[in-house]
């Protein structure tokens, strides 16, 4: 067992995740480079920094701009917390009243958009006597969680006036960046709202990683970005830059087969060696328990000794198959790259969680999120 910044990580596995922090880093200063002083930058780094390591993650993210980060719920911001970071937090989600004490012992700012949270805050107040910091969350069009629009200006005034709660800010989510007229429906509505304000929150952000590209704010001084520090844009918009992707899927080889013709590879036998030769088999141990989709079976490919080698076979809950018959003096114990951090246009490379996305009809977001569950994670600049 190794320790980083108290949280524990086991790094006793054939695979793993890989972090590149220099590549978190690019990231930053790019992003910190487009958006102009004195905007602010807050990283959203909910689900474990979307499986990068929040507490790792965070440290480079601050030394290179940011100066907030925002999280799904009160036990993400604890664990940032007892990790010693004293950067600003904002819970992102709706805090539950038995939490709310946390929010004031740690310092943390929560987020509110009802007056039933209002009335939890007082009750707290009365035991305490420290007012709650607060972000009022608007909701212009999303349609999830916030004080709907035309209600929002009046809220937050009254939020203001009351001695138990600061508002540190009110902010609102763009719901479809691709949706030009819709994005621009919402942000005439958030500019309507902080245009009926006497007294302005100190912070007011509506944009996303896509946002902050694409859709400004006169009245906002704050962009909300997360998966741009990772490498992906999260919405199929033009970037004024290039990302970098940060994480990368490892695994040792822990098994070499023959598999001779007409035989069969794994549950259902879904491939089966049609060719004139026996194929070379490489076991790897990781699976869909992993975070590789099933769905993926017989889709991607892994990057070998400079070779593209693809997986075959149903991926299992533990372990997947890879043909490795055109590298030559395969081994066990040598690594291959299911997932690789750096592309090159000019010789083969291994695929992104972009490649994956597409293949499987779904989002990286949730990719991140997967590969999160049980493996471990090494850090490389």
């Amino acid at each position: 067992m190794k320790f980083t910044r108290n949280l524990p990580f086991h790094t006793r596995r054939d695979a793993w995740v890989e972090v590149d922090l220099g590549a978190i880093e690019c990231n930053a200063v790019r992003i910190r480079e487009f958006v102009p002083e004195p905007i602010h930058l807050m990283a959203v780094v909910k689900a474990d920094a979307y499986g990068h390591g929040a507490v790792m993650a965070i440290p480079t993210l601050e030394a290179s701009g940011v100066s907030m980060v925002g999280v799904a719920a009160m036990d993400e911001a604890l664990q940032i917390r007892e990790a010693g970071l004293t950067i600003p937090i904002l819970v992102l989600g709706p805090t539950p009243d038995w939490a709310m004490h946390y929010a004031t012992e740690n310092d943390v700012e929560i987020t509110i958009f009802t007056p039933a949270h209002l009335k939890s805050i007082e009750r707290l107040y009365q035991s305490t006597g420290e007012p709650m910091k607060v972000q009022i969350k608007v909701d212009t069009g999303m349609h999830r969680i916030g004080m709907p629009w035309e209600e929002a200006a009046s809220f937050i005034r009254h939020c203001q006036s009351l001695p138990y709660v600061q508002v540190t800010g009110v902010f609102s989510h763009l719901a479809n960046t691709q949706d030009a007229v819709f994005s621009q429906t919402q942000l005439d509505r958030w500019e309507q709202i902080l245009e009926s304000l006497p007294e302005m929150p100190p912070l007011r952000h509506i944009a996303n990683s896509s946002g902050l590209m694409h859709y400004h704010s006169r009245h906002s001084n704050m962009v909300r970005s997360g998966i741009a520090f990772f490498g992906y844009p999260g919405d199929e918009l033009p970037l004024p830059f290039q990302l970098r992707p940060a994480m990368g899927l490892k695994a040792r080889i822990v098994h070499l087969h023959e598999l001779p013709v007409g035989e069969g590879v794994s549950y259902n036998h879904s491939f089966v060696n049609r060719t004139v030769g026996v194929r070379k088999i490489a076991t790897l141990p990781l699976g869909y328990a992993d975070g590789v989709p099933r769905t993926l079976s017989n889709r991607i490919e892994g990057f070998y000794r400079g070779v593209r080698v693809p997986q075959v076979g149903n991926i299992t809950m533990d372990q997947l198959m890879v043909d490795v018959t055109d590298v030559s003096d395969a081994r066990v114990g040598d690594v291959i790259s299911l997932i690789g951090t750096t592309r090159s246009d000019d010789e083969p490379h291994a695929e992104t969680l972009t490649d994956w996305a597409h293949k499987a009809g779904t989002i990286e977001y949730e990719l991140m999120c997967g590969l999160r569950v049980r493996l471990p994670k090494t850090y490389v600049r």
